[in-house]
């Protein structure tokens, strides 16, 4: 699939999620983000002076001291990450392509749902009294940023590839005032990788990894060291099987008929949703080919479920590098 557009995989999740009903709570974060004595709360944002972002939709000016954000899409991990709760938020349920940590699942349940997928209510976002408004979302899809815009200052982040998920969150980080957050989070990503790649050096140097998933008819997905956890492998030092070895694009879908280009594959890795804890049935069926059958990873026992397989933000990436850790002590 051609990288310029957000992967097969998310366009249909998304596409779910567009079709989805609207669902509005009748109760929800709707006053200031204080404490008793007036103060910001620890999860409102606190910039200090207005500052200027580069977005998608230009160069946007973000006021001062924000403090009812509404999020939309992938922005809500991105913010939670950096510990800023917004007043509003895309409905987060199994539409919903951006997955929470477990410990930010109970603070999400006090977000205000303002829509589901691309369908925003936007009377219900206007009526939140938002100061800024943030979408970061797959640029394939119209996320109505031009009436957004009309309520408050809005950033769009537009996302073609997975590394514009990460490039986008230290934007977010920026905007809000949570530059420290931003970069503690990254630094403690940063080294657990270079722990794991110091650690682990000669498993890393000699077992191939290679991550695959379906969604039925008949085709599969391998994802590339481009990829949401191909770029966390290659950031732990990890080897790719030859399907995954090229990052050109991010994902590739073949027909089921050539699972043997996993042939090469040591640890197969397939996506376990965060909220089920499952591997979707699609992605299970696999097993049902004969092919499959026959490669080197299944008969070893190494096809191995990974959590956050669409790791959107540095949060979630710090589980994944969690969870090779543990594959790599295994070995």
């Amino acid at each position: 699939m051609n990288t310029r557009v957000l992967t097969s995989r998310s366009l249909r999740v998304a596409a779910v999620a567009a079709t989805a009903a609207l669902t509005l709570a009748a109760c929800g974060s709707n006053g200031d983000s204080k404490d008793a004595a007036g103060a910001p709360s620890a999860g409102a944002a606190t910039a200090a002076g207005p500052v200027v972002v580069e977005a998608t939709n230009g160069r946007i000016t973000v006021p001062a001291g924000v403090k009812r954000i509404v999020s939309i899409s992938y922005a809500t991990g991105a913010l939670l990450d950096l510990g800023v709760q917004p007043v509003g938020t895309s409905t987060i349920d199994e539409n919903n392509p951006m997955e929470l940590l477990p410990s930010q699942t109970e603070a999400a349940k006090k977000i205000e749902p303002i829509g589901s997928g691309i369908e925003i209510n936007i009377e219900k976002v206007a009526s939140l009294k938002p100061d800024l408004i943030v979408v970061e979302g797959a640029t394939a899809f119209d996320w109505g940023v031009k009436k957004l815009e009309g309520i408050a200052p809005t950033l769009y982040f537009g996302i073609d590839k997975p590394v514009d998920l990460l490039t986008a969150q230290e934007k977010i980080a920026t905007a809000v005032g949570k530059d420290a957050e931003f970069k503690k989070l990254k630094a403690d990503y940063d080294g657990k990788a270079a722990k794991i790649k110091a650690d682990h050096a000669a498993k890393l140097n000699t077992v191939k990894w290679s991550i695959a998933s379906s969604y039925g008819g008949g085709e599969f997905l391998v994802d590339t060291s481009s990829s949401w956890v191909g770029r966390v492998l290659a950031d732990a030092g990890a080897t790719f099987s030859q399907a995954s070895a090229d990052p050109a694009e991010h994902e590739v879908t073949y027909s089921t008929e050539k699972l043997d280009v996993l042939a090469d594959a040591d640890i197969i890795l397939v996506p376990r949703t965060a909220a089920t804890g499952e591997v979707p049935q699609d992605t299970k069926d696999l097993d049902k080919q004969p092919s499959w059958k026959n490669l080197k990873a299944v008969q070893a026992g190494k096809v191995l479920p990974v959590t956050y397989a669409t790791t959107d933000r540095y949060g979630t990436s710090i589980d994944v590098l969690n969870q090779v850790e543990t594959i790599l002590k295994g070995l």
